[in-house]
């Protein structure tokens, strides 16, 4: 009986004293003052998404007759446009082009809605275009990888004939960084690159294709940066715009014009 009124009596005495030093504590605290607590975990700070700035002025590279025009102002302006694969892909894997915000936007792959490094274009206009030129202002996020086609003729995108201009961001370490070819059968061949520089990703750059007879010339920014002679040129077909299904990318302000 007297063990068990000890250990009582010591319980009482321990309890008696953690409750008066919680009252201390709370008493030397600020009232009315929540008590800070230390996060468990600190995450990185990260770098608002930059926002897309007003498209560029166009450099004043174009006279002649309109072919061709489309500011993207609403989905129905897809109306006018054929998307294709320039390679076989399954049908999940598809290249999506979507309008968005007035753009024209390269959105991954349809029903699997990855990104694909397969290329793929958006064609519009007539297979007897001859000489024009086809320019597009475009803004790269993340693909890497922009570029215009013209007089694009054939059923199978596979095995279509067309001119071609593709150019890298400069932050991808592929070289050459710009290439203009003339593409037969599917089968590609080179008529002039440089090997750098490319473009600035996340800035609008202006892309311009002209074909006259056999000469091509390819102008970023309002500057010259290729030029090719096609002693058998391709005689006639559609203007596009090139890429690849990663996503990541808008095209605007696209135009055909005729000398």
């Amino acid at each position: 009986m007297k063990r068990y009124r000890t250990s009582t009596v010591l319980s009482t005495a321990i309890g008696v004293i953690v409750l008066v030093a919680l009252g201390v504590a709370l008493w030397q605290a600020p009232q009315g003052v929540a008590q800070e607590q230390q996060p468990l975990l600190e995450y990185p700070e990260y770098p608002p998404t930059p926002t897309v700035g007003a498209n560029p002025t166009a450099p004043a590279t174009l006279q002649g007759t309109p072919l061709a025009q489309s500011d993207f102002a609403d989905p129905g302006a897809l109306s006018a446009w054929e998307f294709v694969d320039l390679t076989f892909v399954l049908e999940e894997s598809r290249a999506l082009w979507e309008v968005e915000e007035g753009r024209l936007k390269q959105a991954n792959t349809a029903a699997a809605g990855n990104p694909s490094t397969h290329e793929t274009a958006a064609l519009t206009g007539s297979e007897e275009w001859t000489d024009y030129t086809v320019q597009v202002s475009f803004y790269d996020f993340t693909n890497g990888t922009a570029g215009l086609m013209a007089r694009y003729s054939g059923a199978n995108p596979q095995t279509a004939s067309y001119y071609r201009y593709r150019v890298l961001k400069n932050s991808y370490e592929a070289r050459p960084k710009q290439v203009l070819e003339k593409v037969e059968g599917g089968v590609a061949t080179t008529l002039a690159e440089q090997v750098e520089p490319g473009f600035v990703e996340r800035e609008w750059h202006v892309l311009a294709l002209s074909v006259e007879g056999g000469r091509l010339t390819v102008t970023l920014d309002g500057e010259v940066v290729l030029e090719a002679e096609d002693a058998q040129p391709l005689s006639a077909g559609r203007a596009g715009i090139y890429t690849r299904a990663m996503g990541g990318i808008l095209f605007d302000d696209f135009v055909v014009t005729a000398p």
